[in-house]
């Protein structure tokens, strides 16, 4: 599971910067930046960020998958 790369893959599709998608998700700047760079975020922040790209959290996994 790379969070990292399904964050990176939903701000291109989205046309999102890192701000952006902190807004809609309900999440820090300094969050999504800390898991940007390795650190393993708990289910919850992992709902959110899906509920954010407007996703489900299987699709959002899978895409840091590919």
């Amino acid at each position: 599971m790379n969070i990292a790369k399904s964050i990176q893959r939903y701000m291109y599709l989205k046309r999102l910067n890192q701000g952006q998608l902190a807004d809609v998700s309900g999440l820090t700047h300094a969050t999504l930046s800390r898991i940007k760079h390795g650190y393993i975020p708990s289910l919850e922040t992992v709902v959110k960020l899906a509920d954010g790209c407007n996703v489900k959290v299987s699709t959002f996994i899978a895409a840091g998958e590919k």
